[in-house]
């Protein structure tokens, strides 16, 4: 009986161990999963891809997709230790020659995060983005002087991702043109990216990230804005006048008399109007002749 009991505990132990082990095992492959770190600074320049990475003894992998497709690896750039990638080839036979491109880093079996390429070098297949920032609000400017535009107009839009600095960058607004964003707190740094989207699908590399500290209001920027504001409101009222003085007057005048009323004592009846009219000859009045006049 002790015997049974004594190889069932036995059992469990080594039970229990085996299952430590699984669990560590798993651990540290996750870890080692997660220890590839990925590359950063991925940068498209026309055909040409770069970027950096401080992983040591890692493999890169290269992978693209054209307009509404799947991620397909570059064979000239898989498993490379590069840092570079030509993928032109690729550019070349994608629809619209628009391509999306992406870099993981391998090691010892395990692959890092994919990165995707953005470009800051005014590829064709990417808008051109500028930032203004003001008090409260940043405007991003968009250009739609390019070829994708003139051959899709309106179909054509920039997908807009905002994010305060350091923090994720979520999906802002699909525009047409420029778009003004205002509310954002001052003295905090916004970043944007924009990428072209055709009929809902993403088309092209998108822009690297762009910053800006957005400015508060300074005591002399109020003082300009409360000056200008007098003198323009002077301007309005001393048009308005003019304008009145000149044109306007007489009808203001008439406007402003008081109505014309018949005095009531017109009105009442006449005490007389039942007596008979009589006909009264005139009277002759004495004269005297002071000179008189003989015809010849």
């Amino acid at each position: 009986m002790d015997r049974l009991n004594w190889v069932s505990s036995a059992t469990k132990i080594t039970m229990f161990v085996i299952w430590v082990l699984f669990c560590l095992g798993s651990t540290t492959a996750a870890v080692s999963r997660k220890a590839v770190p990925p590359p950063h600074d991925v940068v498209i320049n026309q055909s040409q891809l770069s970027w950096n990475s401080t992983a040591k003894n890692v493999t890169f992998t290269v992978e693209y997709r054209s307009f509404s497709s799947d991620w397909t690896p570059i064979q000239a750039c898989s498993n490379t230790p590069l840092t570079s990638c030509d993928f032109g080839l690729g550019r070349a036979e994608a629809e619209y020659g628009c391509v999306q491109v992406r870099v993981a880093a391998r090691r010892n079996g395990e692959t890092s995060e994919s990165v995707e390429a953005c470009s800051r070098e005014g590829d064709p297949c990417t808008p051109n983005v500028t930032l203004t920032a003001a008090p409260g609000s940043l405007t991003v400017n968009l250009k739609r002087d390019h070829d994708l535009d003139k051959e899709h107009a309106s179909n054509l839009k920039h997908r807009i991702y905002l994010g305060k600095k350091g923090g994720n960058l979520e999906l802002y607004k699909d525009s047409i043109s420029s778009e003004f964003i205002d509310g954002l707190e001052v003295g905090q740094q916004y970043c944007v990216t924009v990428a072209f989207v055709l009929h809902w699908e993403p088309l092209g590399p998108a822009s690297c990230v762009q910053c800006e500290t957005i400015p508060g209001f300074s005591g002399s920027k109020q003082t300009q804005i409360i000056v200008v504001s007098v003198v323009i409101s002077g301007i309005f009222l001393l048009v308005g006048i003019t304008y009145i003085h000149l044109f306007k007057s007489r009808k203001i005048k008439q406007l402003l008399q008081p109505p014309c009323t018949i005095p009531s004592f017109f009105q009442e009846p006449l005490s007389d109007r039942n007596r008979p009219f009589l006909a009264v000859s005139p009277t002759e009045e004495p004269y005297e002749v002071v000179c008189g006049l003989t015809p010849r």
